[in-house]
């Protein structure tokens, strides 16, 4: 019986896990995990303010995807060879500074969720390139030069800033994010 009560309590803290992995939107059981969502009175808004939405949240999920992989990069990479001090080590001090500044003005709305726990989370899409252009040595075996890193970001901040601020980018300049973004995978790999 002790076995048979062991078997089904393992069982539980395995359902109970499964369940916690999906509610965090990992896919565990061949099922995508379908993501909280905030619902919009379509009836409040126009067609085609609503269509223009539509179209510009594909653009806003490779920018998300594309920034947050880059901060992961960028972190992964310094902490690997620079060590747990990378952040204050590796980064200028001028984007340290901008950050804290962000974190300390953050700090004192304390109802409102933080955007992150680490720093890199709170600098700017530009900051990025900097820092990797300000650490070379290590990055300079993921690409070709300095230029195609900077170039790719001043492109990207360009559309970025228009959908961050509610635009709406033409089919070429989508064209355009798109192949910034492959180009960047397959470089980076």
């Amino acid at each position: 019986m002790t076995s048979l009560k062991r078997f089904v309590f393992d069982a539980l803290l395995a359902e109970n896990s499964l369940a916690q992995l999906e509610a965090l939107g990992i896919s565990v059981r061949g099922i995508a995990a379908v993501p909280p969502t905030v619902q919009v009175d379509e009836g409040a808004f126009s067609p085609r303010m609503l269509y223009d939405a539509a179209k510009m949240a594909s653009v806003f999920t490779a920018f998300f995807c594309l920034e947050n992989s880059v901060r992961d990069l960028i972190t992964e990479r310094l902490l690997a060879r620079q060590g747990i001090d990378w952040w204050n080590s590796a980064v200028p001090q001028k984007i340290r500074t901008a950050v804290e500044k962000l974190r300390e003005k953050e700090q004192k709305n304390r109802y409102h969720t933080q955007r992150s726990v680490a720093m890199i989370g709170y600098t700017m899409f530009g900051n990025l390139a900097q820092i990797i252009i300000a650490n070379w040595d290590e990055f300079s075996d993921l690409f070709p030069d300095q230029a195609w890193v900077s170039s790719r970001f001043n492109d990207l901040e360009m559309s970025r800033n228009v959908i961050m601020h509610t635009g709406v980018l033409p089919p070429i300049e989508m064209e355009r994010i798109e192949s910034i973004v492959r180009d960047w995978i397959r470089q980076v790999g």
